[in-house]
């Protein structure tokens, strides 16, 4: 959980800002979106499908052309 107080003679303008920053620089953020939608684990064989692909784009990208 993330607060901040008033100082004394501190705008709410200012009080807004302090707290947003405190916010961003947490990375509540980022830890929210994740969690927002359950996404399913990849299963074993679309992992190597995904691998294999990788591996041949990387081959194709490793060539040279003149």
């Amino acid at each position: 959980m993330i607060y901040a107080t008033k100082k004394d003679g501190e705008s709410n303008e200012k009080l807004v800002l302090r707290y947003k920053k405190l916010f961003f620089q947490s990375r509540l953020i980022t830890k929210l979106k994740k969690e927002r939608y359950a996404i399913p684990k990849i299963k074993k064989r679309k992992k190597r499908e995904m691998a294999i692909v990788r591996t041949h784009y990387r081959m194709l990208n490793s060539k040279v052309y003149f």
